[in-house]
């Protein structure tokens, strides 16, 4: 069933298990999202002079067989899921998604710089982990990959959320598991750059064609900071009505995965014309 066209090409203020329960069945094309963990994790991370924020319900994780039954519920059959997580809490996001999905990998994204830590009881951790699950049966695009992928993390004094994500690395996931114009759910989108590699068309091997999103974050100011700074110069997250349009049917280049690089400025000015 068709997703409603208000749901798409923006970036929803809310508390995604509420909105979840509105979207039809097996409605959208891939689900790629960073969940908390349930570790009640603070960044000491600093921007300018604050931490950044905390998340919401970051201290447990007894919503996380509802949120797979609905990431179920709402994906198409033969489609991919992509799902954050780390070496503590991987066994419950891995028995929950499991459940319901066919997992295929643990992906491990390495980063080029280390978190900090127990800096003197413990190696320096620099990787995360992804889970990637299936609900049927379908091809990645282009040739076949490592499961381990290097790529840049965002520059700290560039974050407007603890654990944002590069938009290089979100891309790459994205090419590897939809076609052009499908859509992808991100229900916990925190700034929104998932919603920014959707869109964005001059990162490197990208094939430059555009994807549809739909993003769902509860912190208001995350919301914010993702309309007017990393997604400003996507007019549809800032209420504009999107522009309907088909894309022109493009044959597909391989994909490749060697060493990205994120940029030094992970957000993009707000412009108008």
């Amino acid at each position: 069933m068709d997703i409603p066209d208000h749901y798409v090409n923006r970036f929803h203020c809310c508390d995604c298990f509420e909105e979840l329960r509105k979207l039809p069945d097996e409605c959208v094309d891939l689900v790629l999202t960073d969940p908390p963990y349930g570790i009640d994790y603070q960044s000491n991370r600093r921007v300018a002079r604050p931490k950044l924020p905390k998340f919401e319900n970051d201290g447990r994780l007894d919503w996380l067989a509802e949120w797979v039954d609905q990431m179920y519920r709402v994906l198409k059959p033969d489609r991919h899921f992509y799902c954050f997580t780390r070496f503590d809490t991987y066994p419950e996001f891995y028995r929950e998604i499991s459940r319901r999905f066919q997992i295929k990998n643990c992906l491990i994204w390495r980063k080029n710089n280390h978190g900090s830590g127990d800096l003197n009881g413990a190696y320096a951790p620099q990787y995360e982990m992804i889970v990637f699950a299936v609900k049927g049966k379908r091809a990645l695009n282009g040739t076949r990959e490592s499961d381990v992928l290097p790529c840049d993390n965002v520059p700290s004094a560039q974050r407007r959320h603890a654990t944002q994500k590069p938009k290089e690395l979100l891309r790459q996931l994205i090419e590897k598991s939809t076609e052009p114009d499908e859509i992808v759910l991100d229900p916990f989108a925190g700034t929104g750059s998932t919603g920014l590699a959707c869109m964005h068309k001059e990162l490197p091997h990208s094939d430059r064609q555009e994807r549809r999103y739909v993003l769902f974050e509860i912190n208001p100011e995350f919301v914010e900071h993702g309309r007017v700074g990393g997604l400003g110069r996507q007019e549809a997250l800032i209420e504009i009505p999107k522009c309907e349009r088909k894309l022109p049917p493009k044959q597909r280049t391989a994909l490749r995965t060697n060493r990205v690089r994120a940029r030094k400025d992970e957000t993009l000015p707000l412009a108008f014309s």
